[in-house]
């Protein structure tokens, strides 16, 4: 039985990058089989339409005992809104979305998009890339050993109120930031430790690798 712990999800576009930590559960969505062979994942479960991938690696995942879910290509969600519906049902903590915005941009956002439904849910979540890490804040994160890497915030509700940055070139002190305001883009963290947080609102973590 799959563990309910952490799962990783990795869709069709994505490319191999550095994770952090081990997953109990690994999901795979169509295409983003290659990318687990490349990275030497053991899969759990490979679900999709299966239109990304060949005749031949499908029999491969099979013959691996690898957890096979098919679905008809006429649907109404994308295999990674799919992959990450069954992550839910898994009962997952934490999700890790392994992805790529090399996509054409409906996919891109989509994909991206995705972490505000599992936010809806109350799972804490993240989407990787080669360069970035993504997530959403909804009160106070960390970034450890980030020294030199560029940090984007984006207010993602009406307004952040009280939105402190401590650790970065540009701090800030109980700032109120209004949604499409660009005051919180390309910062520097600057010390081992830096802090954002906030009283009321969220806010789109966007951190270059």
């Amino acid at each position: 039985m799959l563990s309910n712990k952490k799962t990783l999800i990795i869709l069709s576009e994505s490319e191999p990058c550095d994770l952090d930590g081990s997953f109990d559960t690994v999901l795979v969505s169509d295409g983003g089989y290659k990318t687990a062979k490349k990275m030497g994942l053991n899969i759990d479960v490979l679900l999709g339409d299966f239109d990304s991938i060949t005749s031949e690696e499908l029999n491969e995942a099979k013959n691996k005992g690898i957890k096979t879910i098919s679905f008809p290509s006429d649907k109404d969600k994308t295999d990674g809104e799919i992959a990450v519906d069954y992550a839910i049902s898994l009962g997952s903590n934490e999700i890790v979305i392994l992805g790529s915005f090399k996509e054409e941009l409906d996919h891109a956002l989509g994909n991206l998009f995705l972490l505000f439904r599992i936010d809806k849910v109350g799972i804490t979540s993240k989407l990787l890339t080669q360069l970035y890490e993504i997530e959403i804040i909804n009160s106070k994160k960390e970034y450890i050993g980030k020294q030199g890497h560029e940090l984007s915030l984006i207010p993602i509700s009406e307004v952040v109120e009280d939105l402190n940055i401590q650790g970065g070139r540009y701090n800030l002190k109980d700032v109120k930031v209004e949604m499409g305001q660009t005051l919180t883009l390309r910062n520097i963290i600057i010390d081992k430790k830096a802090i954002v947080y906030f009283n009321k609102g969220k806010v789109l973590s966007i951190l270059r690798r």
